[in-house]
């Protein structure tokens, strides 16, 4: 890792904790230029790192770039929002399969997907086509999405990429069962936490290798 990617990672992280803050204390405006600020600073980290595969660098930017606009209509268009979100977790699972894939691990990351299928998927699923029908087919689709997800992140055997993709995955769940079933305490804080933290694992993946012995 340059020196350069570390202190723009430091950058990143300082941006990341102050818009925690701004989601706290409730100041939106402030926030809807943190959000986007941090996203931004990881595309810079990327393009920092050094003996990157091109393709990989790439993906991982447009991944970058398409939550960078979910964040942008995030407050005024959760529809639009939602598909970038979904583009921006293909374009991970594109990069994911270009560090390499392990069955074993892919294994494991199955079992989670189904534990969290089984446990808050399905309710989400009941709880979109209760309250919001109109968006039962997208939910779905982003349930399938974000949990293949899931699945080719453990397949690298990354551990940075394992945990950032499960924090996305919660913090993904977090945003659907707030608006679909019931509000959560302490849910926006607990969002932006989880998308911050999980952004930063999966940024920080391109410079780690698979777990010793895979």
């Amino acid at each position: 890792m340059t020196l350069t990617a570390v202190l723009v990672l430091v950058l990143a992280s300082l941006l990341a904790v102050a818009d925690w803050v701004a989601v706290a204390r409730e100041r939106l405006p402030l926030d809807r230029l943190l959000k986007p600020a941090v996203i931004c600073a990881l595309v810079v980290v990327v393009w920092s790192f050094d003996d990157i595969d091109g393709a990989l660098r790439a993906l991982f930017s447009v991944a970058l770039a398409l939550s960078l606009l979910r964040d942008v209509l995030a407050p005024r268009w959760f529809a639009g929002a939602v598909a970038a979100s979904l583009l921006a977790h293909v374009g991970y699972v594109a990069g994911f399969q270009r560090m390499g894939w392990s069955w074993l691990w892919a294994a494991a990351g199955i079992v989670v997907v189904l534990f969290a299928a089984g446990s808050y998927a399905v309710r989400l699923v009941t709880g979109a086509r209760e309250s919001a029908p109109t968006y039962i087919g997208m939910v779905l689709l982003y349930v399938g999405v974000v949990s293949l997800m899931v699945v080719a992140a453990a397949a690298t055997g990354r551990p940075s990429a394992v945990a950032g993709a499960f924090l996305f995955y919660v913090s993904d769940t977090l945003v659907g069962w707030n608006r679909f079933r019931a509000p959560t305490p302490y849910a926006p804080v607990l969002i932006v936490i989880a998308y911050h933290l999980a952004q930063i694992l999966l940024v920080l993946s391109l410079s780690t290798g698979p777990a010793p012995g895979l």
